[in-house]
């Protein structure tokens, strides 16, 4: 029995052998099967921890325009359309002056047509300045190598407040070929580098003239293209609003009228703590809601104030905080010495009631406002006999502090 059994094994294995020797070469490969489908997703797992901030990109941002900008936002820029920031430098187009909102510019400089100028600086309000079609700033007759020093070179818009109308006068007559360098403030998108038209007389060159939104929001093209995934930011400090209505250190010199120069203004006082845009709407300004007889600033000094406001020890006055703490003593286009006042506010505020005079005897501006501009632009001979600087010091000295509450008298019972 082991015996057959060993037999019929071995004749097994020896036909397996004999099969495997006869096999044929290996076949071609078939086609692959449809893959079967994806099992479901596994939980998601916890969130790894940020990665270092990479460098910033390049923006690619490009200058589009205030009035693409005013396709979304027109409410805004109406109200941006009437300030002055808008119209601080205008091109002459076809030889046709600008048109602006409160005031009106009907002549260039004697000797000059409207085709003769580029661009008007200013004449939103105060004054107005011309560029020749070489970009220089217009300072004699046409040709002239050396000026007239008469020559009447700037338009100063009427001041009724000091008693003047409207006139030409001398800013820089005599000076010739005088650059226009004012690119940086006048300009939006300003680069010191280049020639704006292949202007001689310009230094600079701008992606638009005039404050436009962009000049304080920024390029706005990649806003325009995703206004939702990139949104336009803003510098809300004073310090973006000095980069242009800058503040001296007050080492700054006073006007030959003995008021301040416009960019000569000291500005030390404790304001300095506050943005100028809590007081300001940088999309109004003041001269056009002076227009509209309406308060020029988003709050009022009594806001904060309110105990000075209360008490004035001279019960005549109970006048606007504004006429004594922040007096015309700034020049830059009018003034009257005699007045005491210049055609715009400072904002230096604090009163030294020991002080009388704005300007130090080597030039220097004075940082706090002395008596001569708080007291005597109306006391100077407007409202009667002037008054003396011995009388102005005992009125000024302690001007808000009330008296001291006296006792009640005690009543008797009859």
């Amino acid at each position: 029995m082991t015996r057959k059994l060993f037999i019929g094994c071995g004749v097994i294995l020896l036909a397996v052998v004999m099969l495997a020797a006869c096999a044929g070469p290996q076949g071609e490969a078939g086609l692959q099967g449809i893959a079967g489908s994806a099992g479901p997703e596994g939980p998601q797992g916890p969130a790894g921890k940020d990665g270092p901030t990479g460098p910033a990109g390049p923006s690619g941002a490009e200058y589009v325009g205030s009035q693409v900008c005013a396709g979304c936002h027109n409410d805004i820029y109406e109200k941006y359309a009437n300030s002055g920031h808008a119209w601080q430098l205008n091109p002459i187009v076809d030889g046709v002056p600008p048109e602006y909102p409160f005031t009106n510019l009907s002549d260039p400089p004697e000797g000059y047509t409207w085709n003769d100028i580029s661009y008007v600086v200013g004449g939103y309000s105060l004054k107005a300045r011309f560029l020749d079609k070489e970009g220089y700033l217009i300072t004699g007759e046409p040709g002239a190598v050396v000026s007239d020093p008469q020559y009447l070179d700037q338009y100063n818009f009427a001041n009724p407040l000091l008693g003047l109308g409207a006139a030409w006068v001398s800013h820089d007559a005599g000076k010739a070929q005088l650059q226009y360098t004012c690119g940086e403030c006048h300009t939006t998108g300003y680069d010191l580098r280049g020639t704006t038209e292949a202007m001689p007389g310009i230094i600079g060159q701008w992606a638009a003239p005039g404050i436009q939104c962009e000049r304080c929001h920024g390029p706005g093209s990649l806003h325009m293209t995703n206004p939702h995934g990139i949104r336009m930011t803003i510098d809300r400090d004073a310090e973006a609003c000095e980069d242009c209505h800058f503040a001296s250190e007050g080492a700054a010199m006073g006007t030959a009228n003995g008021l301040i120069d416009l960019y000569a203004e000291p500005h030390q006082n404790k304001h300095l703590a506050l943005d100028c845009v809590v007081c300001h709407d940088p999309h109004t300004g003041v001269i056009q809601l002076r227009q509209e007889k309406v308060q020029t600033t988003k709050v009022a000094c009594e806001t904060c104030h309110f105990e000075e406001a209360q008490y004035q020890n001279n019960p005549l006055h109970m006048m606007n905080c504004l006429e004594c703490h922040m007096p015309r003593s700034v020049e830059s286009a009018w003034s009257d010495p005699a007045l005491f006042s210049g055609d715009v506010r400072t904002h230096m505020v604090a009163i030294d009631p020991t002080q009388i005079g704005q300007v130090a005897e080597d030039g220097t501006v004075l940082p706090q406002i002395g008596l001569d501009a708080a007291c005597r632009h109306c006391h100077g001979g407007q409202l009667g006999s002037p008054k003396t600087d011995e009388e102005l010091i005992n009125a000024a000295m302690g001007y808000h502090d009330r008296p001291e509450p006296t006792a009640p008298v005690p009543t008797t019972t009859p």
